[in-house]
């Protein structure tokens, strides 16, 4: 984050740049007042009284340019900042997201958005304008040393107030927004599983549970918003108290000096501008809090974030041998890996499935085939080549990837069939023929442009799963990996999905099952047999199933594909 706002500094340097004329203009005011006192009633001239007028009143206009022209300028440093940030903190999350070696951050685009709002909004100013101060009193001191230690007493009296509020509401804060977060997060949990919640009665102890989390933020915001406004009430009463103070005292030097009256009056009115910015930062208070801990956020997830100084060179597409070496993969807090020197050879065009008990590290060696998670130890390779070596998004078109959940994106069944991407109609029919889907999504309110709905809400668990397979054959991929693909499936589903494996193997394409039911073995050719992260067994499908699952030979037939419309 500091590289990245540093790379801005000279916009940063225009906008304190504009502030500096802004507080300098500023003055004008204060000086007109003490003209006004001092020449244009004594010498009871109204030429002079209208030029002064005249003249600060362009003051001011000018003033109101500057301050919108540094007001715009903080627009375009947080688009600028916007746009650099928000794709980096985006792949992140996506990049980062279901890993287990890494703390979820589901706040990073609220956090961005945190941010772009305070810099674009009054707060910051203060920021600006406050190093003004000691400028300030320092023309204060000039034309009366006696009002300048008045203004110097309220100013420090000032920063007392705001480093007791740092003190006692910034732990306070903290602890706020990271137990909102967390009973946000319970909330969001609780809405996607409604069925559940209320099917099974469980919304009385779930509200109970979250009513729970939300009185811990509740009792920090009470206690910071005690704090911060006591604070921000003292700041107003210390600067009217030296206001006051100031006329008090400057009218007693009039009556007892024969001071200036303008001298009085024009210290009066800096020393209110001079305490303006601290009384502003302090009743912001909460804002700049929140923005600073989004920032620390950004800045600790993006660090977190392993950088490459390149791009790896394009490599030609994998003809889909498949090699595991020694694959070790462990969770930072967890005493015992989870995957545990696994390895194994696979060849081109072959099918293998993937057996073991719940909890064996299935869907974990899947994840690292695809490349999804890297391993703590060892190498995926394809053709021979480490996947660290290929750049991820052109890997991506020759893998095709089936996850156990399921969730479409927002939008048409054709736009998530070509990956969210620029619908080639001949392809994305192609790909729905070969998972044998056609014939549903034509049956569908609008064929191909039917929208899915937020996560595909619209369709039935089933549909999802049907309609991800034919994302996952889309564009014709060499390595192709199903993590429990019929798990939605009814048997006419399931023999769909028998079909479209034997049309993958037939094209050459390498393809990886997990199967908790074996009847979807059917078309393996090898069979590998996990257990405690470790690879028990890893055959030929025949003899896996007779030592295994004994009983379902005849289960594991291979079938005749049905036509490659599909059925509805």
């Amino acid at each position: 984050m500091k590289a990245l706002l540093w790379s801005h500094r000279r916009l940063f340097f225009m906008v304190a740049a504009f502030s500096f004329f802004v507080n300098l203009l500023q003055l004008a005011p204060s000086f007109y007042w003490m003209a006004v006192f001092d020449r244009v009633i004594t010498a009871r001239s109204e030429s002079t009284l209208l030029y002064l007028t005249l003249g600060v009143a362009l003051t001011l206009l000018l003033v109101m340019a500057l301050e919108i022209l540094r007001s715009r300028l903080l627009v375009v440093i947080t688009v600028l900042i916007d746009r650099e940030v928000a794709p980096k903190i985006f792949d992140a999350l996506v990049t980062q997201g279901g890993r287990p070696d890494r703390p979820p951050y589901p706040e990073g685009m609220r956090d961005i958005y945190t941010l772009r709002n305070y810099i674009t909004g009054n707060g910051v100013f203060a920021l600006f304008d406050a190093p003004w101060l000691p400028i300030y009193l320092i023309i204060i001191f000039l034309f009366s040393p006696v009002l300048g230690w008045f203004s110097l007493g309220g100013a420090v009296l000032l920063f007392l107030a705001g480093y007791i509020n740092e003190k006692l509401s910034r732990d306070a804060l903290d602890t706020m927004y990271r137990e909102m977060a967390v009973s946000s997060r319970f909330a969001d949990t609780a809405a996607r599983n409604a069925e559940s919640v209320l099917t099974l009665g469980m919304l009385p102890a779930i509200r109970k549970r979250w009513d729970g989390l939300n009185n811990h933020s509740l009792s920090h915001q009470v206690m910071t918003a005690h704090v911060v406004g006591s604070t921000v009430s003292l700041t107003r009463l210390v600067r009217q108290a030296v206001q006051i103070m100031m006329l008090c005292v400057g009218v007693w030097l009039i009556l007892r000096t024969n001071a200036s009256i303008g001298v009085m009056v024009a210290s009066t009115f800096i020393a209110s501008r001079a305490l303006v910015p601290v009384e502003m930062l302090l009743s912001g208070w909460a804002p700049f809090a929140e923005a600073r801990a989004a920032y620390r956020r950004l800045d600790a997830f993006l660090a977190a974030e392993p950088a490459r100084a390149h791009e790896p060179m394009a490599l030609a597409a994998p003809q889909g041998a498949v090699t595991a070496e020694r694959l070790v993969f462990s969770v930072p807090g967890k005493p015992q890996p989870i995957l545990k020197g696994v390895g194994f050879a696979v060849m081109p065009g072959e099918c293998i499935g993937i057996i073991g008990p719940s909890g064996s590290g299935k869907s974990t060696l899947v994840r690292l085939l695809v490349g999804l998670w890297r391993p703590t130890a060892g190498a995926v390779r394809y053709d021979g080549a480490d996947l660290l070596q290929w750049n991820r998004d052109d890997l991506g078109r020759h893998v095709g990837y089936v996850p156990q959940s399921i969730e479409l994106f927002a939008g048409t069944v054709a736009e998530n069939i070509a990956r969210m991407g620029e619908v080639d109609a001949e392809r994305v029919t192609e790909a729905a023929k070969r998972a044998r889907v056609h014939d549903l999504i034509v049956h569908l309110p609008r064929g191909y442009e039917t929208p899915v709905g937020e996560g595909g809400a619209s369709l039935s668990g089933g549909q999802r799963q049907r309609i991800a397979i034919a994302r996952a054959i889309y564009g014709d991929p060499r390595i192709v990996v199903l993590d429990e693909p019929n798990s939605n499936l009814d048997s006419e589903g399931e023999a769909m999905l028998q079909a479209a494996l034997q049309d993958l193997k037939a094209a050459g394409a390498t393809c990886f099952v997990v199967a908790h039911r074996p009847s979807i073995l059917a078309q393996a050719d090898r069979i590998l047999v996990l257990r405690d992260g470790l690879v028990e067994a890893f055959g030929p499908r025949n003899d896996i199933v007779a030592r295994y699952v004994p009983g379902m030979a005849a289960a594991i037939a291979p079938l005749q594909p049905p036509p490659a419309g599909g059925a509805a």
